[in-house]
């Protein structure tokens, strides 16, 4: 690796004296209010999207992703019309059924669900209350975030009373993007009220040339819990920017498993902010970043209160000329005293073109804390190969296990068996592709 960076490709940025943002939101209806729309766009009017001068962009290039943009906006089709050269959008691939309440959001455009809604759980594809937006628009703005701001043609609000737990009655939510020739735009807010229990899954799929930005914002209020699954398995050539952040009062707790299976260009950016004393999070990840895949995951954990927890565990995988970027961060805030904090990143290279960047951090602002963190990245060992291989295993199938147990550890997690199925077959298909057979 050189210690100079490429310089950044504001061509891409600007199209003549308008930028792609701008250009866009002629041709779209915005679902946000006004005033948080007018205030997003002027940021990223003064600031713009991020390159790789930013640290936290190091080695991830938006370039190709402002480019496909910019040629969906050139095409001058109609919203919905499907990509350049297309004779309409690509349907979504049919999904066997999970056991769970489907939402489905294609191309930033939300469809309400069919059939009654079990007790205590709202579902809305319009704007919601003014309360929850003015808390979305106060949170700390993010380029991404303000892009989706400016542009979201729909909102998903997912509301649960206090006190109703329906961890075991799932709520699965589709992103669909389907290539079209507007950038889409989706936003979910989940709002959780104290002891309320709510098991969710957000996966994003598609047709090809998807171009997605999404954004999802949860609440969980004091006592509550929310199971969170992450599925990306868009189709080789799509591109996903996906920011999520999820808030937990005293007391709460939240669970994230997140899958990266597809894509060819895909950034995941969590944060997790422990607000309330007490409050947990348990976060379990996974990336596989074969053939000319690109695959950055960034998670970011926030011990704002006394006696918070939080147990991370990220695995990643690359082969061919796949690249995996993995940056946990871990921040102790004062006033986070009896916190206690673990990170763990292993990485696997099955090939001499692959690579992996990992950087994990820990930042501890306080005394009388107990935090750790760590990172490895290598091969397959030799003498586990040799132990299948001597036990009559071909090399392709002993390598196959080795990787398979590797990686499966996140999928177990999983509690609804329809969806852990799916995406341990999807997962096999994967391993299938990789190495020699």
């Amino acid at each position: 690796m050189t210690g100079c960076l490429p310089p950044p490709r504001a061509e891409v940025v600007s199209m003549g004296t308008a930028t792609p943002w701008r250009r866009a939101a002629t041709r779209a209806t915005t679902a946000w209010p006004a005033k948080g729309q007018a205030a997003a766009i002027a940021r990223l009017e003064a600031g713009g999207l991020p390159d790789r001068r930013t640290e936290d962009w190091r080695y991830t290039d938006l370039a190709p992703f402002l480019e496909r943009w910019n040629r969906y906006l050139d095409a001058s089709v109609a919203p919905g019309s499907g990509g350049p050269g297309s004779g309409g959008p690509e349907a979504a691939p049919e999904l066997p059924a999970t056991g769970a309440l489907r939402v489905d959001i294609r191309d930033g455009q939300p469809v309400a669900p069919a059939g009654a809604l079990p007790g205590g759980l709202s579902i809305s594809v319009r704007p919601a209350g003014p309360d929850l937006l003015a808390r979305a628009d106060a949170v700390e703005s993010e380029p991404l975030v303000d892009l989706n701001t400016a542009l979201a043609t729909g909102v998903v609000v997912i509301t649960l009373a206090p006190g109703v737990a329906l961890d075991d009655a799932p709520v699965h939510v589709r992103l669909i993007g389907t290539g079209a020739p507007l950038l889409a735009q989706p936003r979910l807010l989940v709002d959780l009220g104290a002891g309320s229990r709510l098991a969710l899954t957000v996966e994003h799929t598609g047709g090809p040339a998807a171009l997605v930005n999404a954004v999802t914002q949860a609440w969980v209020g004091p006592g509550g819990h929310l199971e969170l699954v992450r599925a990306q398995c868009l189709p080789d050539d799509g591109m996903l920017m996906d920011t999520g952040r999820i808030e937990l009062a005293a007391g709460a707790s939240a669970t994230v498993t997140s899958v990266d299976l597809g894509g060819l260009l895909a950034r995941q950016s969590l944060a997790l902010v422990l607000a309330g004393a007490g409050a947990s999070a348990r976060v379990d990840g996974l990336f596989l970043a074969d053939g000319n895949r690109h695959l950055d995951s960034r998670t970011r954990i926030e011990h704002r209160a006394a006696a918070t927890t939080s147990r991370e565990d990220f695995r990643g995988l690359a082969d061919g000329h796949g690249h995996g970027v993995f940056n946990g961060r871990i921040i102790v805030l004062p006033g986070a005293a009896g916190s206690s904090a673990e990170l763990t990143n292993r990485n696997l290279l099955l090939a001499a073109t692959a690579e992996i960047d990992t950087k994990p951090e820990l930042e501890i602002y306080v005394d009388d804390v107990r935090c750790s963190h760590g990172a490895t990245t290598g091969q397959l060992d030799p003498q586990a190969l040799f132990y299948l291989r001597s036990r009559g295993l071909e090399p392709g199938a002993a390598r196959l296990a080795l990787t398979r147990a590797f990686l499966g550890r996140t999928l177990a997690g999983i509690r609804n068996p329809a969806l852990r199925t799916r995406l341990e077959a999807q997962l096999e298909v994967r391993l299938g592709r990789s190495g020699p057979p």
